[in-house]
């Protein structure tokens, strides 16, 4: 359970600190106080990146040189950003690598960003489902770096002015192996959601909600599809199929939800996926994610907020952001620590209203 988070220098705040000693957290306040910047703050300490920004750097706020977040969970996590410098701690020691930091913390995060998951770009949906997976599985990650470093190599081989096919095909056989590795990581942890989404769509009352995976080659014969665009790879200079160009389809009834589904249904589809991630995690590790959710009641009926709320309840800790504790349930509310926020800084602390 995080106890304490101290914010230096981040997005709106210069220096704040809250004590969130509580199962329940409820950060209450009108648009662009800094509500969502506190949760981006904690999730920055389970994955080292922003939910809101590719550019982490932008954390800092304007007129200083760097931004940090301090976490006191069963361990202190604490993160330091300048415009040159990115540093990870546990327990006051520094992660001699990033992937020694990220997981450690272990967190699902909802917020209306990811409708980008359904509307956004391919890179969006493989973003997820990278970094989902790399925080439950190091093994992936390192099998990722290694792919986009020869990714570049072979990139770097067909744009020469002298082309080596002998060279690229060396390439193209360690670049095989590796996203062997990674496309059946993606595979099961697909398959892994979509068993989980059976229950969490009905108990939401969705109708059925399935990812497929979509890849830019034959997972059948994966080597004769890289020497089949060869030619294509030659002209354009750059690779064209691989883990770099897959992409997963978010369907509903099994209809394209980028395509059939409402936005009222997006957002409920999206929640459906957190809360099957926060499942899937809970499988890996045996304990239960803090659950981070920004301004998620907002667009539910009075029936889907109940519904939502048995998934908050059974969290290890949840984070609520709201512009009105009106919004939260009764439920919920009665045993929330709420901390109010205005001109980015914290009014009330107290528990329930």
């Amino acid at each position: 359970m995080i106890t304490e988070i101290k914010l230096k220098n981040f997005r709106l705040f210069e220096d704040i600190f809250f004590k969130t000693n509580n199962s329940l957290i409820i950060f209450s306040g009108k648009n662009a106080v800094g509500k969502t910047s506190i949760l981006e703050g904690i999730y920055l300490c389970g994955t080292s990146k922003s939910h809101r920004d590719n550019d982490v750097t932008n954390i800092i706020k304007d007129g200083y040189d760097y931004a940090s977040v301090e976490i006191n969970d069963e361990k202190k996590y604490r993160v330091f950003i300048s415009k040159d410098t990115k540093s990870y701690f546990i327990n006051k020691a520094q992660c001699k690598r990033v992937s020694d930091f990220i997981g450690d913390l272990r967190l699902v995060l909802f917020s209306p960003y990811d409708l980008n998951l359904i509307d956004g770009t391919k890179s969006i949906r493989r973003r997820f489902l990278d970094l989902e997976i790399s925080l439950v599985d190091k093994e992936c990650l390192r099998y990722l770096s290694n792919y986009k470093k020869l990714l570049n190599e072979r990139n770097e081989a067909l744009k020469s002015k002298s082309v080596d096919k002998t060279i690229i095909n060396v390439i193209t056989d360690e670049l095989i192996n590796n996203l062997l590795v990674v496309y059946k990581k993606r595979i099961d942890f697909i398959n892994s959601m979509n068993e989980l989404l059976i229950d969490i769509s009905m108990n939401l009352g969705l109708d059925n909600i399935r990812l497929e995976y979509e890849s830019s080659y034959n997972p059948n014969d994966i080597k004769k599809s890289f020497y089949q665009k060869l030619e294509r790879d030659l002209l354009t200079k750059t690779t064209n199929i691989g883990i770099h160009r897959d992409d997963f389809k978010i369907l509903l009834n099994d209809k394209d939800a980028s395509i059939y589904a409402s936005n009222g249904q997006k957002h409920l589809i999206c929640i459906a996926i957190k809360l099957a991630l926060k499942e899937y995690i809970k499988t890996k590790f045996n304990e239960e994610p803090i659950l981070l959710l920004d301004d998620v009641f907002q667009s539910l009926d009075k029936e889907k907020i109940r519904k939502l709320t048995e998934y908050v309840k059974k969290s290890k800790q949840a984070f609520i952001t709201t512009t009105s504790i009106l919004d939260i349930p009764d439920e919920i509310l009665k045993d929330a620590l709420v901390l109010r926020i205005e001109n980015n800084k914290e009014k009330v602390n107290g528990k329930g209203n």
